[in-house]
């Protein structure tokens, strides 16, 4: 199951518009975490100084966002956030404990995908593992150095889930069509987390059939204030792994990167 680095979070809610390329400007719940806004839990929007400049300025200037936008028909997939050649260049912080679950992880995702990781050299755009609080990790290539935070409850598991996000992979339960599948019991929810559980993400890039046994899927009782479930699968199917990649998640990431 995921351990709690993934669901590191708080109550102090914040607003963020990002642009989300072929959807336009989205809203995203957010929270700071250390200086960067996180949301979901583990997923980085980036430094959290950066993140409201760029939601003041789109608030001043909408117009801003629409020279970023493309659109690839029905199935929206964005090029720009692809990394080239499917290979990601990473260094590991020579502060990050227990360096072997990192390479675990990468281990895993060349075993089981098209992805390669190799050292970074000179690469202009590369992934940092580093030492943190909490699990996360932003959302596909953003341009130069961007980070995979690990904190010392995080697992080889939990680092295979983030590395998902570093190659473009949200949370399965954010799915467009998740209500057919799931519930969620806000009811059960830590007061002020809600956020983490929006369906914010409406750029059209379901991919594939909902997968419960995605290593993506928040565990049944993900931010539950009561031990109870705040997410009913339904036909009671088990959600929340975090051993590897399921065979949803290797067609989706091949669906990612043909």
């Amino acid at each position: 199951m995921a351990d709690e680095g993934e669901f590191l979070s708080g109550t102090a809610v914040k607003t963020a518009l990002v642009v989300v390329h072929g959807a336009g400007v989205r809203a995203f719940q957010y929270v700071d975490i250390e200086g960067r806004a996180r949301v979901e839990g583990c997923i980085d929007l980036g430094p959290t100084a950066e993140v409201e400049q760029q939601t003041a300025t789109l608030r001043n200037n909408p117009e801003a966002a629409k020279d970023n936008l493309e659109t690839f028909g029905t199935g929206i997939k964005e090029i720009r956030f692809r990394w080239k050649n499917k290979t990601v260049p990473f260094t590991i912080a020579n502060n990050l404990p227990d360096q072997q679950r990192v390479t675990d992880a990468i281990a895993h995702w060349q075993q089981k995908t098209p992805i390669k990781f190799v050292k970074r050299t000179n690469e202009e755009d590369f992934v940092t593992f580093r030492p943190g609080s909490g699990c996360s990790s932003s959302v596909g290539r953003q341009g130069s150095q961007q980070f995979v935070t690990l904190g010392p409850e995080c697992t080889a598991g939990n680092c295979i889930h983030e590395i998902g996000h570093t190659l473009g992979l949200w949370h399965e339960q954010s799915r467009i069509d998740r209500d057919l599948f799931i519930h969620i019991n806000f009811q059960n929810i830590t007061p002020g987390m809600e956020h983490n559980f929006f369906q914010h993400v409406s750029d059209g890039i379901d991919l594939g059939p909902y997968d419960f046994g995605s290593i993506m899927h928040y565990p049944a009782t993900a931010f539950s204030k009561n031990g109870q479930p705040t997410i009913i699968t339904a036909g009671g199917q088990a959600t929340g792994q975090r051993v590897g990649l399921s065979p949803g998640d290797i067609a989706s990431i091949k669906l990612l990167y043909p």
